[in-house]
């Protein structure tokens, strides 16, 4: 059993591990992740998972609210524009006094900058005081200390007469931060916006048949399976089903990637969220509310959102200690300071610069801003990623090992050639007519548009061929040894031939077919320095011969499923960060195995066994993901460069009081909301990948 749920109150990476921590000491709990960029926690629960009340309580020991499931989705900026408002409202009072001869009374300035650092700013205080409580720290513990001991001094300054005393610093700081939080809510919601309006794709209400015919309109969370619905032209379904009646085209492009409308028509399958175009269907429910594809899919997406890539983990270790090291730190600028000048006025700026503009609330953002967005964009764009650390090794990828059958090829034979009589095709489609065997459907798609005979008598002979009488004609159809005629065999495909008594008629070659897009693909992603290898559990010879076509030297047949995956142990053992791109069943142990394993669209236990699972049919996803990925692992690395630098480069500058002269303080705040601001703009931009 899990639980996804929303939490309140998280600003930093302190305070994921804060929640990790108080949801881990729930009662039954095996596994918590939670996801800063969506402020989503999911946790797993071996039996029964635990009670809301449990829950609740355990986050508001930690000074963090579970939102309530009914509430209206929101991205929490209305809130946040109105502290924002009234930390300007008293703020710029305050600075209008750096630039004019008038100055409020210092009572009155007092009280502005005590609304809008305690009261507008209010947030920072509650949570730092609830962390102080248990003896922790975070992003908050700073800004806390830094705008009370600002207000404080500059209290104690007007206590001793000063004419300028520096209400405005503190005002300034919290108005600064709080703008920065509110653009970084707003660009943060829209990282993660595909997602949420994916969800969104199903309709809220339903149109129910009922057994004499009549329609009723319902909520969508009512229907159950089995019921019957109608779905109108320019509709979406409302669940996923069956259609009974009714034909039309179905666009299923915002889900799968699929760029045209698919036929649909009595038996076909739809699902929740696909659009209905040029007639009505009547449909009956096969899954419905979170069994439906589209919730399994979010929810698949966000449980990739909440795993931590090894980026995310280098953050997590640095800002577990960063923010004593900053506490210890500022204290000691303060001490230096005031042994220096020999005055505590003087002291305490750098120090609160310092507290201030250390805060590591971009290096908490810096990957999983980043990976929401990469997320969003790859669901968006028909790829499923199901583990982000996956979405990562794909970057580093070195080495990429391909199956064959299904993967770089269409997955069933096709016809090549035909030699002999040219009424070979026509005589050996109409014999298997009525066959569903593979080589039967290959040469009948072949004949497609040729008049067909009636066979009579038909007999099939597995593993040797088929019989029957055309027009006639007393017909075989299969081996050398079935017919009782020599002909010679196409190693790499499939070969037929097709005799009536002592006469051999013609003989036809089938082959997997090369998918279209297979050599461009394959070329571009040698192209990219990755070293290819085909691992097929197809005969060595069709094997070797689509490697040689492809330019792939290393190409094995006859691989087992464990072979595959013995195949890349044993080239992560030299070292190589291996991707597995497969789609059947067999490929389940090699795309566990590797790095980065890919699944193609087909049966659902590859998709399984993949962190990642491409939705569109053809190799093309497969260039669109990789280079997803690469843009992806760029983005991170900017950002965690442009987090570490900030810090590297302002943090000394404050500790030496260089910053003084342009601000001190007020410019630490707005500098510090700029950092974060930056990082999660620089993330938004994988949503246009």
């Amino acid at each position: 059993m899990e639980r996804l749920f929303k939490v309140e109150g998280m600003t930093c990476a302190s305070c994921v591990r804060r929640v990790e921590k108080a949801l881990g000491a729930v009662e039954g709990v095996s596994l918590v992740q939670v996801n800063l960029a969506t402020e989503e926690v999911r946790m797993v629960f071996p039996g029964a998972p635990a009670k809301d009340p449990d829950i609740a309580r355990a986050l508001e020991a930690r000074g963090y609210r579970m939102a309530p499931e009914e509430a209206p989705e929101a991205d929490g900026s209305r809130e946040a524009l109105a502290r924002v408002a009234v930390a300007w409202g008293c703020t710029l009072p305050l600075m209008a006094g750096m630039f004019h001869a008038f100055h409020l009374p210092w009572p009155a300035q007092a009280a502005l900058a005590a609304v809008s650092a305690f009261g507008a700013g209010s947030g920072f205080f509650r949570r730092a005081l609830r962390q102080a409580l248990r003896l922790e720290t975070s992003m908050d513990t700073l800004i806390a200390l830094g705008a009370s001991v600002t207000w404080a001094f500059a209290l104690w300054e007007s206590l001793q007469g000063s004419a300028h005393p520096p209400f405005e610093s503190a005002a300034a700081l919290s108005a600064f931060l709080l703008t920065g939080k509110f653009l970084e809510v707003k660009a943060r919601h829209r990282a993660t916006g595909s997602l949420e309006a994916l969800v969104k794709l199903a309709p809220a209400v339903a149109f129910r048949l009922g057994e004499d015919g009549s329609e009723e309109e319902v909520p969508t969370r009512l229907v159950r399976p089995g019921d019957r619905l109608r779905v109108r032209p320019g509709s979406a379904c409302p669940v996923d089903g069956t259609v009974l009646s009714g034909a039309a085209e179905v666009e299923e492009a915002l889900l799968t990637g699929e760029p045209l409308p698919v036929a649909k028509g009595p038996g076909d399958a739809v699902i929740a969220g696909a659009m209905v175009h040029g007639g009505a269907l009547e449909i009956q429910a096969s899954s419905t509310g979170r069994d439906t594809w589209l919730a399994r899919l979010a929810r698949q997406v966000a449980q990739a959102q909440g795993s931590r890539a090894p980026a995310q983990e280098l953050a997590d270790r640095v800002s577990a200690v960063f923010v004593p090291a900053v506490l210890i730190l500022a204290a000691l600028t303060l001490a230096g300071w005031w042994w220096h000048t020999g005055a505590l006025a003087l002291a305490w700026r750098p120090a609160v610069t310092l507290l201030v503009i250390a805060c590591p609330c971009a290096l908490g953002l810096a990957t999983p801003v980043a990976s929401a967005a990469a997320l969003g964009t790859a669901a968006r764009n028909g790829l499923l990623v199901r583990d982000a650390s996956a979405m990562e090794a794909l970057a580093r990828t070195t080495d990429l090992a391909l199956d064959k059958t299904g993967t770089l090829t269409q997955g069933r034979p096709t016809l090549q050639r035909v030699q002999g009589d040219p009424d070979t095709l026509r005589l050996a489609a109409s014999l298997e007519r009525d066959s569903e065997h593979p080589v039967a459907r290959g040469i009948r798609e072949a004949a497609a548009g040729l008049e067909l005979g009636v066979a009579a008598d038909f007999r099939a002979h597995p593993g040797q061929g088929v019989e029957g009488v055309v027009e006639g004609r007393a017909l075989r159809l299969g081996n050398p040894a079935f017919i009782g005629h020599a002909f010679e065999a196409d190693p790499a495909g499939v070969t037929v031939g097709l005799a009536e008594g002592g006469t051999l008629l013609g003989v036809l070659v089938l082959a997997d077919a090369l998918r279209a897009d297979a050599p461009a693909t394959v070329a571009e992603l040698s192209r990219q320095g990755l070293t290819l290898h085909l691992l097929s559990g197809d005969r060595p010879e069709p094997a070797e011969a689509l490697g040689r076509a492809l330019g792939i030297p290393d190409a094995r047949g006859g691989c087992r499923p464990g072979d595959k995956a013995q195949a890349i142990r044993d080239l992560q053992a030299r070292g190589a960060v291996v991707a597995f791109v497969g789609d059947g069943v067999n490929d389940g142990p090699a795309l566990a195995q590797a790095d980065a394993g890919i699944s193609l669209p087909g049966l659902e236990a590859a998709q399984a066994a993949a962190p990642l699972n491409l939705l569109r049919d053809g190799l093309v996803p497969l260039l669109q993901a990789r280079r997803l990925s690469l843009r992806t692992r760029a983005v991170i690395r900017q950002n965690l460069a442009w987090a570490f630098g900030y810090n590297l480069v302002l943090v000394p500058l404050a500790a030496f009081n260089l910053l003084d002269r342009f601000g001190g303080p007020m410019l630490a705040g707005a500098a510090m909301g700029l950092s974060s601001l930056t990082v999660v703009l620089n993330a938004l931009r994988l949503r246009r990948a």
